[in-house]
């Protein structure tokens, strides 16, 4: 395949392209940049290095890929910081994703595999996404958050700096998210509503494993403190793979975990809330 690069872009002499690369009108590549054979940059794109992007990814048309991390002590000018993307990620128009602030490549921002990062969509300095992590249009997340795999977080939705959202989570639209996210989770009205039911289905877990999160997400509904809602899942002696997930992530959680709909209900003095 036959590299395109269209006379009006701009290649910094210290770029690797890959085979195949096709490089848009207008579109700037500045500093130690490397694209895998088959990404397209989209016209008017902005990347600098160092970034690593894999094989056949899409970016843009105006996104903005390995900028430098914004942190008030970042220097521009001190050890380089990095960014890596795995391979077949799409980064969408506006979207941002900029260089870790720890220098080094073991301390990276790093985007996963078959990621799809939507419209205006923005990844901060240091965060971690797993693959297949679905950003909607106009995600926010803040430095070191890390997203396990095939997350989705809706449209228009926040993570605070140095959040976890688990695998298989889902957050809707416009939520604010303030503590960790459990993996199989699905966040809505400030906080955990039940288990990702379509989602858990659609990666193929075994309908047993299914039982035990639904089972497992009750719990963390009944009871006011997470350590007792521990204790009442360890209690349910489920064998599947999936609830020690849960249980280990809840474990090493360090913001606290978000708290269950209902609770948030109730101190609004709105009752219960319904539990998927």
């Amino acid at each position: 395949m036959a590299t395109e690069i269209h006379p009006t872009a701009v290649i910094d002499r210290r770029a690797e392209l890959g085979s195949g690369v096709k490089v848009g009108p207008f579109a700037v590549i500045e500093g130690a940049v490397t694209l895998g054979d088959g990404t397209t940059v989209g016209p008017h794109s902005i990347l600098r290095g160092h970034t690593i992007v894999g094989a056949n990814c899409r970016i843009g048309p105006a996104a903005y890929v390995g900028l430098d991390p914004q942190h008030v002590r970042f220097d521009p000018n001190g050890p380089a910081t990095f960014l890596t993307i795995g391979d077949g990620t799409i980064i969408r128009e506006g979207a941002s994703v900029h260089r870790s602030f720890k220098p080094g490549i073991e301390n990276a921002t790093r985007v996963g595999a078959r990621c799809f990062l939507m419209g205006q969509s923005h990844v901060a300095h240091d965060c971690v996404l797993a693959d297949g992590v679905t950003l909607a249009n106009g995600v926010l997340l803040g430095g070191h958050v890390v997203v396990g795999s095939a997350a989705f977080l809706g449209g228009g939705c926040a993570v605070h700096q140095f959040c976890k959202i688990g695998r298989l989570a889902i957050v809707s639209g416009n939520e604010v998210v303030t503590r960790e996210v459990p993996p199989f989770a699905a966040v809505r009205y400030g906080g955990l509503k039940g288990y990702n039911a379509v989602g858990c289905k659609r990666a193929g877990i075994a309908r047993q494993s299914i039982h035990d999160l639904r089972a497992a997400f009750r719990c963390l509904h009944s009871h006011r403190t997470t350590t007792a809602a521990v204790e009442a899942i360890r209690a349910l002696n489920s064998q599947s793979p999936e609830v020690k997930e849960l249980l280990d992530f809840i474990a090493a959680a360090k913001r606290g975990i978000q708290p269950s709909v209902r609770f948030n209900a109730m101190t609004r003095g709105g009752g219960d809330a319904d539990d998927e």
